[in-house]
């Protein structure tokens, strides 16, 4: 590596650190940087667990999305060797015992690694892994400049840090404002209760409907503060204290009733195929449980003919979950979009708050899970299918 191509890659991860670009994304920058300045295969930045007993991967460049849902990466004999502070290399990761999927390695395509302490205030808190496709040996050199690059990371790490905060800030703001928002609303519905029901008087039909309508409002606006009170519970973590061994055949024969019934007053079919010996994962039931509701719904919700099909499988290091539907679709402009907040699809009614789907999304990816969306269904050419995958839970040696 020339010292033209080192200040380059110096300067351009600077301007990235120093930019209004989101950490993450940062992140994603200095991992490619290294990659590209070593002309590697891939570099990921993998963090440790509070107990320093795995990594976990936080961003990669280079490698496939199988090789990194590959299963837990615990810290072993090369790990630990790396979280004393000391770079640890590699060359034949198919045959050294030191690594942990030597298998998976070789069908990656992988033959050389190189891993770099990030440190923080003078404690190692991950790595970086630097991967070649071709049997290398780092340079002294070398392997400072890469530290130097890596500990950019604690940088980025730090300033996600202080936006993290900033923006625990504002969502308490936003919960203690939704929190007050709510008891007048609750007690408005209350009144309206008491006067559909007749308790107040015999209302005409032309009254019933205006009442009707306005507690249909205000239900909408108790579920749109019930899901802003839900946002910063998921962002600051709150899921974690929630965590359990779950069965998510439990979790999904939980709704079948529920589901089977909203289906049949559409006139549609509805049915779940999810195995009774399903693996657990890790994971707090009740939000586990509003995201199978919720995505169940919206299928019955956009479905008036044909079916709504749940059906769960798993491979060797999670589960996936899938509910595919036979409805009205999702425009391809629109895709990309389905998961953000207060998003509404351009082919739907303005039923619904818009934070369903972004809310599912928040709380799968806080059990370390992805969330995504296909439509039209490859197997059938229409409605959508949505999925979700899980890891799932660890079994620890005795």
């Amino acid at each position: 590596m020339d010292e033209e191509r080192r200040y380059k890659t110096l300067y351009e991860i600077a301007q990235k650190l120093n930019s209004s670009l989101a950490p993450q994304e940062v992140l994603r920058t200095i991992v490619a940087a290294i990659r590209d300045a070593v002309e590697a295969k891939g570099c990921s930045l993998m963090l440790l667990t509070p107990d320093r007993q795995q990594l976990i991967h936080t961003v990669d460049c280079g490698l496939s999305d199988w090789y990194v849902r590959k299963g837990p990466v615990r810290v072993d004999e090369a790990m630990a060797q790396a979280l004393n502070g000391m770079p640890v290399l590699i060359l034949d990761a198919t045959t050294d015992p030191r690594v942990q999927y030597r298998e998976q390695a070789k069908r990656e395509g992988i033959v050389s690694m190189v891993s770099l302490p990030i440190m923080r205030r003078g404690e190692v808190i991950g790595i970086v892994r630097i991967y070649t496709s071709k049997r290398r040996l780092f340079s002294t050199r070398e392997v400072e400049f890469l530290r130097a690059l890596a500990n950019l990371g604690a940088v980025a790490l730090e300033r996600a840090e202080l936006l993290e905060e900033e923006k625990k800030q504002f969502l308490r703001f936003v919960s203690i404002a939704a929190h007050d928002l709510k008891a007048p609303l609750s007690a408005i519905q209350s009144f309206l209760g008491v006067i559909l029901g007749g308790y107040a008087g015999k209302l005409n039909e032309k009254q019933r409907h205006m009442m009707e309508r306005a507690s249909q409002r205000i239900n909408e606006l108790l579920s749109l503060i019930s899901n802003l009170l839900d946002i910063p519970r998921i962002e600051v973590g709150q899921l974690v204290q929630e965590m359990t061994e779950v069965s998510l055949t439990q979790v999904i024969d939980s709704f079948v009733e529920e589901g089977s019934s909203l289906a049949e007053q559409k006139g549609i079919g509805f049915s779940v195929h999810v195995p009774q010996n399903l693996s657990c994962v890790y994971g707090a039931p009740s939000r586990l449980q509003q995201v199978v509701t919720n995505l169940v719904n919206n299928a019955i919700d956009y479905t008036n003919e044909g079916e709504v099909v749940v059906r769960a499988v798993e491979t060797d290091s999670e589960v996936l979950v899938e509910v595919v539907d036979t409805g009205c679709g999702i425009p391809p402009d629109d895709l990309p979009r389905v998961f953000e907040d207060f998003f509404r699809g351009s082919n739907v009614g303005p039923k619904g708050t818009g934070l369903g789907l972004s809310i599912s999304k928040r709380i799968i990816e806080a059990h370390g899970g992805k969330i995504w969306a296909e439509s039209p269904y490859t197997e059938t050419g229409k409605g959508s299918r949505f999925c979700f995958t899980l890891p799932k839970k660890v079994k620890v040696a005795t």
